[in-house]
């Protein structure tokens, strides 16, 4: 619309002809109707959706976000990426850290079409493959943005956590590290994965909708099995040659962790909570510190 302003108002300079009467007034009408249209606000700005192909995510920026580094987060079951954006606890750590907050949405679920899903490696396929549609979201960011595409990290919340454990298994060099809590493989488990990652995993011990220990369960009609915390650990632990036994604890204060750090690539943290199925306080600032550590040495 800006272009055709501009082109009206070039009118009589490009014809050197009189402007009929009836014709200047229709353009005086496109003038005020192009400069009083008000401006539709950014992408990333003003919870307006980005969108590319079939994805659509948020997007909560630092004051400067050329070169930052990104945090992609996937929402759990039945939640959404403007409500991600909308949690300013979540979101403020990363941004005062200047991160780039990216919070895509997930598929509607087609046994609940209300309630927005991930494509979970869980023995029931569902109809969108989130594995491309996660590379189209980062590529997107990365561009849209300026942001650093060296510097990502995936996170995520119970089933969005269990697609962080998915993306992890089959794409590791999707980001530079991944940080999920309260969801991690599903049954028919991975039997091997494509490689070493650095993953920081946090988990309620009183988590009774995602238990540790794994949980069988019928929903419309589906057959559905949480698998083994330890043993998701362990599947992805043998990608990078990590030992069975975890190299170091720490017991002290509410949260316990156990680390894996003797890996002859890539390393795991487990970090158990008291809490049940949450976000353990503390989170953001906790994995931020771990992520920025990894490449010092």
């Amino acid at each position: 619309m800006a272009g055709l302003c501009d082109d009206h108002a070039q009118f009589d300079a490009r014809s050197g002809l009189p402007m009929p009467a009836a014709l200047r007034l229709a353009l005086a009408f496109t003038a005020l109707t192009c400069t009083s249209a008000p401006a539709q606000p950014a992408c990333g700005r003003a919870q307006v959706p980005c969108t590319v192909g079939e994805a659509r995510y948020y997007a909560a920026l630092p004051e400067n976000p050329a070169g930052a580094p990104l945090v992609i987060y996937l929402h759990g079951y039945s939640a959404s990426g403007k409500g991600a954006i909308n949690n300013d606890a979540l979101t403020g750590t990363f941004t005062a850290r200047d991160y780039a907050f990216i919070a895509p949405d997930g598929q509607p679920d087609p046994n609940s079409p209300k309630a927005l899903d991930w494509a979970v490696a869980d023995g029931n396929p569902m109809p969108r493959d989130d594995m491309a549609l996660l590379k189209q979201v980062k590529s997107d960011a990365i561009a849209r943005f300026g942001l650093d595409g060296t510097k990502v990290l995936l996170a995520g919340y119970s089933r969005g956590g269990s697609m962080v454990w998915d993306v992890a298994c089959r794409a590791p060099d999707f980001a530079r590290a991944f940080a999920p809590y309260s969801g991690a493989f599903w049954e028919p488990m991975w039997t091997s994965c494509a490689g070493p990652v650095d993953i920081f995993h946090a988990h309620g011990f009183a988590d009774r909708t995602v238990p540790m220990e794994g949980r069988r369960f019928n929903y419309h009609g589906l057959e559905f099995e949480q698998a083994d915390l330890m043993k998701s650990l362990r599947i992805l632990g043998v990608a990078g040659g990590c030992p069975q036994v975890a190299d170091r604890v720490d017991t002290q204060g509410t949260e316990w962790t156990k680390y894996w750090t003797k890996c002859a690539s890539g390393s795991m943290r487990l970090e158990i909570g008291p809490q049940g199925h949450k976000r353990p306080d503390g989170w953001a600032t906790g994995v931020l510190d771990w992520f920025e550590a990894l490449d010092q040495g």
